[in-house]
Parts: structure tokens; C-alpha cells; sequence
């Protein structure tokens, strides 16, 4: 059965080898801007996105870190591999100790993987574009054909049910998918409008590749302005948008 967790997580994947934490609003010590993207112009900002990524690995006591140029589509990197810096994908697999994988949100939702015995981890950003093209099942299989046996995953705080109203063409295109898709959209206060469970069809996924213990988190990033930056809700008010929630992920034992 799955573990539903309102917050309050803790640190430990597996037990003394897998460590997760999400970096949030409530972590102080960071600027929680990771991305370089657009901003090689500045070079105060630039410096603070280093320090952020610093912050982050010496949290770990790790030695390195992966931040993905994440595009809202369902590549999915080896990082055991040489790979450039910041590289385009939307996930990331390894099997190296102390190398930090991370995924960047403001909505959507960040998984987390730890084959249980803690050999292979993976990450990966699911917007509704991805997760729609597979990213999840890409990430699986490649967990699967670096030894990964009885995968474990974390759904990580996102945009909720009740928070995410779409339009008709939205709907639409995930019936044409599937008409099962169906039960992730809830009636709208809205004529032809919906409120899509991204979280959920998320999860759906992860149950199709085959894993059956899964820890989804239901905080709502929308609705705790203090704790997690919004895309969506920066659109509704107005406010800036540069921030991101960082959910990593390490093999430290």
C-alpha cells in the first residue's frame, strides 16, 4: 500500500546508504535559484547559483552534484557517464556514491528512486508534458538496466488536485491518450474547465513500470507561498518567479 505523507519527511531513503532531502523555503541558507539558464549576463546571480549548488553537496558531505537543464520532456541521462555541465534532460540515473542527482520545480512533480539495495538511484521532473511522453518509464527502464531490483519511489511536494484547473484542449488531448485518464480530472467551477491530479497520473506511471512501494508527499506548492515556489500561482499575483524547490537524492553508505 502506498504512504501518504503530509510533509514532515525525513532524510533517509535506505536505511544508512540513500538520503533525500527537499530543499525548500524552509531551508535558509540558500537563494534556491540552481539554473544557469539566462543568466550568464549577471554575475552576482551566477555567484549565488554556484553557492547554492556548493550548499548543497557540502549538506551531503558529498562530491559533486547533477543539475539538469530540465525541458519538459522525458530524456533521461546516465550520469555514471562523463556528462557536460548542466546537461538537457528531465532525469538522471547513477550508481556513484556522493554524486547528488537533483530535480528543479515550481508545480511540478519531482521524483525520487532508490533500487532497495541502494546500488542504483534516480530522479526526474515530471511536468505534465513529460510525464505524458514517458519520462517515467524511461527512467525505470534505465534503473532497471543498471541492476535496479524493487525500486522504491518518493513523489515529492507538487501542484495539487485542487489547485490545478485546465481547459477543454487539455482534457481532450489526455482522453485521446487513454479514455481511463479520465479519472484524474474533476469538475471545474468553470464551464469546460478541470482540475487535473497531476500528482496522481504520476503515480498511475510508476505503478505501470512495475513499482509498488511508493511514498507520495500532499503538499500543495500552490497554496504554501512560505514554503514552495508556484509557476502557476506567480502568473495569478503577480509575483517574481526565479525560485525553485530542489528535491535531491544520494548514495552516501
Amino acid at each position: 500500500m502506498d504512504k501518504l505523507l503530509y510533509g514532515g519527511h525525513v532524510d533517509e531513503f535506505i536505511k544508512n546508504k540513500v538520503y533525500y532531502k527537499i530543499f525548500d523555503g524552509s531551508f535558509k541558507q540558500s537563494s534556491h535559484i540552481y539554473s544557469k539558464k539566462n543568466k550568464l549576463g549577471d554575475s552576482r546571480v551566477l555567484e549565488s547559483v554556484e553557492n547554492n549548488r556548493l550548499t548543497v553537496v557540502k549538506y551531503y558531505d558529498a562530491e559533486n552534484i547533477v543539475i539538469l537543464q530540465q525541458v519538459h520532456g522525458n530524456e533521461v541521462i546516465d550520469a555514471d557517464s562523463d556528462i557536460e555541465t548542466d546537461p538537457e534532460a528531465d532525469g538522471a540515473v547513477t550508481t556513484k556514491k556522493n554524486l547528488v542527482l537533483t530535480v528543479q520545480t515550481a508545480d511540478c512533480v519531482p521524483i525520487l528512486l532508490s533500487s532497495e539495495d541502494a546500488k542504483v538511484i534516480g530522479a526526474a521532473h515530471c511536468g505534465w508534458r513529460g510525464a505524458k511522453a514517458g519520462i517515467t518509464n524511461n527512467l525505470v527502464k534505465l534503473m532497471h538496466e543498471k541492476g535496479a531490483k524493487n525500486i522504491k519511489a518518493i513523489i515529492c511536494p507538487s501542484i495539487q488536485q485542487y489547485s490545478y484547473e485546465v481547459d477543454q484542449e487539455f482534457y481532450d488531448n489526455f482522453i485521446k491518450q487513454r479514455i481511463e485518464n479520465s479519472k484524474f480530472f474533476s469538475s471545474s467551477l468553470r464551464t469546460k474547465h478541470y482540475m487535473f491530479d497531476l500528482p496522481a497520473y504520476v503515480e498511475l506511471q510508476l505503478q505501470e513500470a512495475g513499482i509498488k512501494d511508493i511514498t507520495r508527499m500532499l503538499e500543495d506548492t500552490y497554496t504554501n507561498p512560505e514554503k514552495y515556489p508556484s509557476y502557476r500561482r506567480s502568473c495569478h499575483t503577480g509575483e517574481l518567479y526565479n525560485r525553485t524547490i530542489l528535491s535531491t537524492i544520494v548514495i552516501k553508505g
